[in-house]
Parts: structure tokens; sequence; C-alpha cells
């Protein structure tokens, strides 16, 4: 049989994903662990959608923006199909046409890659690693604040201390608008120059559109309305109510600062009503992660009560999509780590030479189940290229096996003195005692 080969220089991967491999995968699985296992202690569910879905289907969930970033490709039988855009569509998808029946609230946890087809931009990818919940059967404060307090648990869990929630609710913009009663020309130019943050639109936008006083100072006022002293936010935003629908979102927002208070995670609240960009399938709250050096959200995410019943019975739900990616590199940033260090692979605690001895194996796989990582060698070196190996990789110890014990040799300095000797009886304790040790990442399953 013929074997085609390419050079290394066309093996290449396409614009947009990249491999991750040794520590900097390893970080990411190890954060994706910690951030499900705050998830799951808080009652949410695990969730697996498929990978890729009938275009149409996500079609109905998707903003047209959304549509336009999906990887659409044929099947065999000349289906068309989608890879994932995000999380949340499927999800509402499942609960909307199968667990329906099941008792509300339902909460979803997940971990994932999602695929968008965005602008080829420096540093920026289309595979896309997230984590994060859906809060489904609840139209609550209280279940926004749950959303927005684990949203906060969890970066703090993942070790960023630096970080605020820019929290919007889009129903007090929506009744601004019911309240001018505008052509969808002039709420077009009106939404451009608020999500824009444009004062010069905003000027434009109030001399093409003459309005009375009152909702002039409205309309002037709203581009002002954030801040972190979220009681002076909303006395500010009350001020300017032009309707019951705006009153409801600042009463929404107050009852949701509230319960942040209580969870302990009031102060990473920062209010800001010109939160406006996701009118796609959102409802009510909407919020962000920020943190200082980055120029993108870490997290986002909001209400979304019409989303579910697109697919079947309706059913308000809330969630949050936390991208892996931007945290690690919010971490390091904030740790001062090197963005570019390179990355290595984690080492073993102990590199084992067993001769294929079946005793000497058996003490390895002890070793194993007590939480130590052991490398067994399967080239049969000897002990000095054995050595060389192991400080290669930052392995500290190589340990030979006598037949009576193993010869224990430390890889740091230049190793020229006696290797120690742990006897056979012995060796299961000489090599758990090395748990009490501070390990330079954690053991285990994480």
């Amino acid at each position: 049989m013929t074997v085609l080969t390419i050079s290394p220089g066309d093996a290449r991967i396409p614009q947009g994903v990249a491999d991750y491999f040794w520590e900097e995968a390893y970080q990411r699985r190890q954060l994706e662990g910690q951030l499900l296992a705050l998830f799951r202690r808080w009652g949410y569910g695990d969730v697996i959608p498929p990978m890729f879905e009938y275009a149409d289907t996500l079609n109905i969930g998707a903003s047209p923006r959304l549509q336009q970033e999906m990887y659409r490709f044929l099947d065999r039988d000349g289906h068309t199909l989608a890879l994932r855009p995000d999380m949340t569509i499927p999800v509402a998808r499942l609960v909307g046409a199968r667990l329906h029946d099941w008792p509300m609230p339902q909460r979803f946890c997940y971990a994932g890659s999602v695929f968008r087809y965005t602008d080829p931009q420096a540093g920026r990818q289309r595979e896309f690693f997230q984590a994060g919940v859906e809060l489904v059967g609840a139209n609550t404060p209280e279940a926004d604040a749950e959303v927005l307090a684990l949203t906060a648990h969890g970066l703090e869990a993942a070790g960023l201390t630096d970080f605020r929630l820019v929290v919007g609710q889009i129903q007090y913009f929506r009744g601004l608008l019911e309240a001018l009663g505008l052509t969808p020309a002039q709420e077009q130019a009106l939404q451009q120059a608020i999500d824009r943050n444009s004062a010069a639109e905003l000027n434009d936008f109030l001399e093409q559109t003459p309005l009375p006083p009152e909702q002039q100072a409205s309309v002037l006022a709203l581009a002002e309305l954030s801040g972190a002293d979220v009681a002076q936010v909303l006395e500010r935003a009350g001020r300017y109510c032009l309707n019951r629908a705006m009153a409801a979102a600042l009463d929404n927002l107050r009852a949701i600062s509230q319960a942040l208070d209580a969870y302990g995670v009031g102060s990473r609240l920062y209010l800001d009503l010109t939160e406006i960009h996701n009118l796609g399938y959102y409802t009510g709250i909407t919020f962000e992660v920020l943190a200082p050096q980055l120029g993108f959200p870490l997290a986002s995410g909001g209400r979304y009560d019409n989303l579910v019943g697109a697919y079947g019975h309706p059913q308000p739900a809330v969630g949050v999509a936390i991208g892996l990616d931007r945290l690690l590199l919010a971490r390091r940033l904030q740790e001062r780590q090197s963005v570019s260090s390179p990355t290595r692979p984690i080492p073993p605690d102990l590199l084992v030479a067993t001769g294929g001895d079946r005793g000497a194996l058996a003490i390895v796989q002890q070793w194993r189940e007590a939480g130590l990582r052991v490398a067994v060698d399967v080239n049969g070196r000897g002990e000095e290229a054995l050595t060389m190996y192991a400080r290669r990789l930052g392995i500290p110890r190589v340990l030979t096996w006598t037949g009576s014990g193993f010869h224990v040799r430390e890889t740091a300095g230049d190793a020229t003195g006696q290797p120690a000797f742990w006897p056979a009886e012995e060796s299961f304790q000489r090599g758990q005692a090395l748990l009490e040790q501070p390990a330079a990442h954690p053991r285990g399953t994480s």
C-alpha cells in the first residue's frame, strides 16, 4: 500500500483554530474541571449538545449576525448542517422539544467548543472553548442574580481577582422606544448612536427627530446612566422613566443588586443601561464580564425568555458563557506571567525503569492509585540516558529496579553521587511520602 505524505511545512491547520498541548492543554482542562465542579455544587446538571445540527434548527434561535457566522456544510443525504455557534441555542432546543414535561426550573452546565466564522483578526479564533450554565424555567430577579453570582464565584475560583460584572437591562431601552413611538428608521438611528456611544450620532438623531422636552431629556440621559454606584445610577435612571416598562426594568436591577450583596459579590456590579448591543434573543438583563488590560469581555450572558418557546413549550431562561481562552489570558496578565512563555509537558513525579518485572510494575500501579504521576520507561534506556531524558522533561527522580528494590537518582544538579536505595518492601511507603511534598502542578484527576 502506498502511503501519501506531505512536508512538515504543508501540514498546516485552518486559520482561526489552534493546537493546544502539554501545559497549555492541561491548564485548559483543569480550568474546565474547576468551573464544572463549582456549577455542579450549585445544582447544575451536565449537558453535552451535539457538535453540529441541522442548520435550519439553529437558525431559528440565532440572530442575523450569528446566522452569518455559522459554519455550514452538506452531509451525504443533502442536508445542510451547521456547527454549533453557541451552547444556549442547543440547550433551548433540548428543553423546548424534549424536557418540557420535567419539573422546572432546570439547571444545565457545560464545557466545550463553539464555532463562528468571524472576520480574520490578529489573535482571534474561530473555535472558542466555553464553559457556562443555563437556568431554565424561572423569570425572577433571584434567577438572574444566581447566574450573575455563579459567574463571579466561578471567575474567583479560577484565580481571577480583578474583574467586574457590567449589567444592563434591555427592557429599559425597549420601554424608552415604546414611549417615543419612533419609526423603524428612527429606532435604528437611536439604537446605533447608543450602541456606539456616539455623542455626535445622538445629537444628529435629536436634531432630526423632534421630541417633547421630557422625552428628549430621557434620551440624553441614557448615555450617562452607568457606574459602579448602583444606587445612584438607579436613582438617576428613575428620574427619566417614561412608562411602567422602564420602571419595572429598574425594579429588576434593584432586586438583583440586593441579591448579589447577599451572595458577597455586590461590589463586582457595574450598571450600564446603554448595554443594548445584544438585541438578539435577550429579553431582560444582559451582561459582560470585563477585566483590566483586556479589550474584550471574558464572559457574557443574559435573559432570553422567548428562545425556548421557538422549539416547543415556552419557558423563561437566563444563562452565561465564559470564554476559557480569555479567562486564561486574563489570569496570566493578572499574575504577571509571560503570555508567550513556552509550553512544557506536565512532568511525572517519577520515571521508573522496571525491566518488565511484574513486582516492580505492581508497585508502580500502587503509586499511581495513591495519586503519584509515574511514567515507566518503555525504551530500555540505561540509567544515564534515562537521567538525561528525565532532566530534559523536568522529572525530578529516576528509579531503576534492581530485583530487590529501586535505585533512586535525583535529576537536579549533576547527579554524580550514589543513588539512594528503596528496598522492595518499603518502596510503596517511600514513594507515597512524596505526596506530602509540594508539587508544581496539582495531582489527581482535575
